[in-house]
């Protein structure tokens, strides 16, 4: 992983590129963004299903190199930086945010929705646990090995347990708050018709929450709304991919081996055993 210095050149150096090369994109994305209030998200009623059930896949590949597995419109989770827009990206921060800022124009979008969002979220920290206050940003432009693929995104913090806890907040509390957080971002990517949802290990990791506790709450909502989302990605780091890939991994197709002869039974063969026609003998 390149060090801090070094993030931070590369981040100048995209932050650029993107000034120069999607400058009108990021305007209207950012003209069309729309925030959810706290609570907001999590009251949209639910569309009706339009596909039969909704498939599930795993990837250790980064959100923006997962793109490649999205059909129809797609909708990424960026799990935000609550208070400051793309986590420090500009100054060489690494994690989830930063590496979907630094494959696509959403560091300049989200920057220019700092006032809208950011600073509004200033005193609203609840002790690492944040609140539902979400960002939907339409046709953000991913480029990703030299392709350039349009995606939705809805931003949205990542409640912190670990933190929360040490700042006094009950267990009760956080699990409430993890739940309340999914069912958030999936009711705002369905509700703005996603058909492939880009998903990572929302709350897990520096999160502090169980991976299984995780895995449960989006099982639980496949279950009760099947079909309304086509297809969610699951892009996880290698730590939890395991974890996600027994429970959401496309199913495993075995391949039957060929069934060698048995040595005995090519022994027991004996010519002297075949019928021959009358007249006709073995030498």
């Amino acid at each position: 992983m390149p060090e801090r210095e070094e993030r931070r050149a590369q981040a100048a150096k995209h932050l650029a590129l993107m000034k120069g090369a999607f400058s009108t994109e990021t305007e209207a994305t950012v003209a069309a963004a729309r925030v959810y209030e706290d609570g907001e998200g999590r009251e949209l009623p639910i569309p009706e299903a339009v596909f039969e059930t909704t498939e599930t896949s795993v990837t250790t590949a980064f959100a923006p190199a997962a793109l490649r597995d999205a059909r129809g419109k797609t909708v990424v989770v960026d799990p935000a930086s609550f208070t400051r827009p793309g986590g420090g990206y500009e100054d060489g921060s690494f994690g989830p945010e930063q590496i979907l800022c630094s494959e696509s124009n959403l560091y300049p979008i989200l920057y220019g929705l700092k006032s809208a969002y950011h600073d509004g979220n200033r005193g609203c920290q609840r002790g690492q646990l944040f609140t539902d206050r979400a960002l939907y940003l339409p046709n953000v432009a991913f480029s990703h090995a030299g392709v350039i693929r349009k995606a939705d995104v809805v931003a949205l913090p990542e409640p912190n347990r670990a933190r929360a806890l040490e700042n006094h907040r009950s267990e009760r509390e956080c699990d409430q708050v993890l739940a309340e957080r999914i069912e958030t971002l999936l009711r705002i990517a369905a509700s703005n018709g996603c058909e492939t949802l880009v998903c990572g290990a929302f709350g897990c990791g520096r999160g502090g929450f169980d991976t299984q506790q995780v895995i449960g709450l989006f099982e639980d909502w496949i279950r009760k709304h099947p079909g309304v989302i086509g297809r969610i990605v699951f892009a996880v780091p290698r730590a939890h991919a395991a974890a996600f890939d027994a429970a959401f991994g496309e199913p495993k197709v075995e391949e039957i081996a060929p069934v060698a002869a048995d040595e005995d039974e090519e022994d027991d063969f004996d010519l002297r055993n075949i019928e021959l026609p009358e007249g006709v003998t073995l030498r």
